[in-house]
């Protein structure tokens, strides 16, 4: 297991030059008829999510690293990150593969150049992303994090996919539970909750983590050295996928054919969240992921956390905040 606070700016940037010398190749690699396939990403072609990681990088994470490095880590007036990326997805519809490759290449290494010339302080700046106030090397993993499951994404969509490479997904692990996790709890539905629960992830990438929440606060600490009330156990890509709404590609087709039910407006989290139920549904009847202990606990730990098929309601929420 490893420890994502022990690596300097200098080792994430060679781990991610790393995995994006990995990720090009897989670009360049797929062909005319695989970039056509349905992925488990909200019901999206393989197509569609090259677009979707291209467009990420222009909306969404150059714009609050803009603002952080400006001086500035205050939320922008309007960060929905389904709607944004939808629109962009579509816009991007017509626009030949070859292009849409050269054109996440020319985003990636603007956006990787300014990681580059940061110093040490720039890189824990005071930031703003959508679960609420970060730093801005939370905004380099989040998009690193982001990218790795998306190559998963299109090669599982093609049958090629080889697994995580642990070099780099066990950082990155440990990051979505240490930092990620308690960044979505919601305080405000834990009112008088004091729980404990383990994290028991096996596979090259797995460890031992305690989630606590007591007086209106959470911690994820490594380690499984006290008494829990639950404990859940799956190997970490499971459990990641689960988080992330991976679902069957029939899954989000058919999720797109309903995602009038909220409303246009909404139609992206009715996609969201009909693949993050369907998802999490998988995970637990077929054992990839276990969850013994206090039902009752169980259930407020659950309502205690946004989730991310929540995610336009917590960046409003997050927004209101300052």
């Amino acid at each position: 297991m490893s420890d994502f606070t022990s690596l300097s700016r200098r080792d994430w940037l060679t781990l991610a030059d790393r995995f994006y010398g990995r990720l090009d190749r897989t670009l360049a690699g797929l062909t005319s008829d695989e970039w056509q396939r349905p992925t488990a990403y909200l019901g999206w072609s393989a197509r569609d999510v090259l677009a979707h990681m291209t467009s990420a990088m222009p909306v969404n994470f150059r714009e609050v690293l803009g603002r952080a490095l400006d001086g500035n880590p205050g939320p922008p007036p309007e960060f929905d990150t389904f709607s944004r990326n939808a629109r962009e997805v579509e816009r991007r519809r017509t626009v030949p593969v070859a292009s849409l490759v050269r054109e996440f290449r020319t985003e990636l290494e603007a956006i990787l150049r300014t990681y580059r010339e940061l110093s040490d302080s720039d890189w824990d700046r005071p930031a703003w992303f959508f679960v609420g106030r970060v730093r801005v090397r939370t905004l380099f993993l989040a998009q690193f994090a982001d990218n790795v499951f998306h190559e998963r994404d299109l090669l599982m969509a093609n049958r090629r996919w080889p697994g995580f490479d642990p070099e780099y997904t066990a950082p990155l692990v440990d990051w979505f539970l240490r930092e990620l996790r308690p960044a979505t709890f919601r305080p405000e539905r834990a009112v008088g909750l004091r729980a404990a629960m383990r994290y028991r992830l096996h596979g090259p990438t797995g460890g031992d983590w305690t989630l606590t929440v007591a007086d209106g606060a959470c911690r994820v600490e490594r380690g499984a050295d006290r008494r829990v009330d639950v404990t859940l156990v799956a190997d970490a890509e499971s459990l990641v996928a689960a988080a992330q709404a991976r679902a069957a590609p029939w899954v989000g087709r058919l999720a797109r054919t309903v995602d009038w039910i909220r409303g246009r407006a909404r139609a992206e989290d009715t996609v969201a969240a009909v693949t993050g139920a369907a998802s999490l549904a998988w995970a637990l009847a077929r054992r990839r992921i276990r969850i013994g202990g206090d039902r009752t606990v169980i259930a407020r730990l659950n309502r205690a956390f946004w989730h991310f098929w929540q995610r336009t309601a917590m960046t409003a929420a997050n927004i209101a905040k300052g």
